[in-house]
């Protein structure tokens, strides 16, 4: 157990490495800068922490507390759940901790980073998936919607509008998005496939729309005008 000095300590190190990796990423994560941010010799910190893996590791694990401390909404619907969620995930971006996750997350390419970071990407994609299986089991989704399209479909709507707009996301904009993609995948459009995976079930045909509708009947019309001729 830690205490007194070495306590403060560590945590002048972790918010300081926190702070470098917002600024800098990864790659270019300096052990000088966190040094002079914390007032602390580097010797010090490699004492501790002898490699720059096992000290943004130290911070990752530190920054994960939030996600333990603030666990993702559960109040019985999936409207709810999804944009008090996503809504938590854009301020959390706002915050020296979002914008250094974000840094790491740009990297997870580079095998360090990925090693230090999988377990923590693991855990919270879990508990989002949590949400969206927990709806399946109320009857708000049929069964198979697969929670990674959904999620995905939303994160898309609120990533373009924070990319076009400077001001904060919009609670009617949110709350819209989150509806029509929970409206259609409560049609079964967001069921996978048995037959493979990355595959959506084909759409039920219920409208001249359908998109298995569409190609026949363009088939059809096409052999029809060519025996008008």
């Amino acid at each position: 157990m830690l205490g007194g000095r070495s306590e403060r300590v560590v945590q002048q190190v972790l918010v300081a490495t926190v702070a470098e990796l917002a600024k800098s990423g990864y790659r270019a994560f300096r052990m000088d800068a966190v040094s002079a941010a914390a007032g602390v010799n580097k010797t010090t910190i490699y004492r501790r922490w002898p490699s720059k893996a096992l000290l943004v590791a130290a911070a990752v694990g530190w920054m994960r507390r939030f996600v333990h401390d603030v666990p993702l909404p559960d109040t019985g619907s999936l409207e709810r759940d999804l944009a008090e969620a996503f809504r938590r995930k854009v301020s959390f971006k706002d915050r020296v901790e979002g914008q250094a996750w974000a840094r790491l997350l740009a990297e997870k390419h580079d095998p360090e980073v990925n090693a230090v970071i999988d377990d923590a990407v693991k855990e919270r994609s879990d508990a989002w998936y949590a949400m969206v299986t927990r709806a399946v089991a109320r009857g708000e989704l049929p069964v198979g919607t697969d929670p990674r399209l959904l999620l995905g479909m939303i994160g898309a709507v609120v990533e373009a509008w924070n990319a076009s707009s400077s001001g904060r996301l919009k609670a009617a904009l949110l709350a819209a998005a989150v509806r029509t993609v929970v409206a259609g995948a409560r049609s079964g459009s967001l069921i996978r496939s048995s037959g493979g995976r990355g595959i959506l079930r084909a759409l039920p045909r219920t409208t001249p729309d359908a998109p298995g509708l569409n190609r026949h009947r363009r088939k059809r019309l096409a052999r029809s005008v060519k025996n008008r001729k």
